[in-house]
């Protein structure tokens, strides 16, 4: 089995660099796919957008066992049934771990319109709870939820294999 993962921003990296590092297994980038044989067990990382697992599509074709998505949330948005609706994932292994994101300033091009767009919106909202402040300073500020013990679950099923 190998890793197979995609990061924008480093934080789903993080991920697939611990798990190489716990397991032994070799990691590659999806820019590197074409090294990876296409009957090869893969674990596959991606970041998810809007519930959708970026880079997820680039690996459909090969022989996909478990997918882990990664986001700012503390879990996974909407919610874990839809994002494996929408990923069309339903028949595998699934694991959300925490991700995080650079502060709104760092980012560029359509990421900062989008965005800074959505801040807006939870701003105007006149209920904020705990969760929609929590959600403005993560996106205004930056948030790293990307920790070692997050892949607890992973390691679990990989041992139980």
């Amino acid at each position: 089995m190998v890793i197979v993962y995609e990061s924008k921003t480093g934080f789903t990296k993080r991920y697939a660099d611990w798990l190489a590092q716990k397991t032994g297994m070799e990691i590659f980038s999806v820019k590197d796919l074409a090294k990876v044989d296409r009957k090869e067990e893969i674990i596959f990382l991606g970041w998810l957008k809007a519930g959708t697992i970026q880079g997820l599509k680039k690996v459909r074709d090969y022989n996909l066992k478990a997918v882990c998505a990664t986001g700012t949330a503390p879990a996974a948005e909407p919610n874990e049934q839809t994002v494996k609706a929408r990923n069309r994932i339903e028949h595998l292994p699934f694991f959300y771990l925490r991700g995080g994101c650079l502060p709104l300033r760092e980012m560029k091009g359509m990421d900062k319109v989008l965005l800074s767009c959505f801040v807006a919106m939870l701003k105007k909202r006149k209920n904020q709870d705990e969760k929609v402040r929590e959600s403005i300073a993560h996106l205004e500020n930056g948030f790293d939820g990307v920790r070692e013990e997050n892949l607890k679950p992973v390691l679990e099923w990989l041992s139980a294999r």
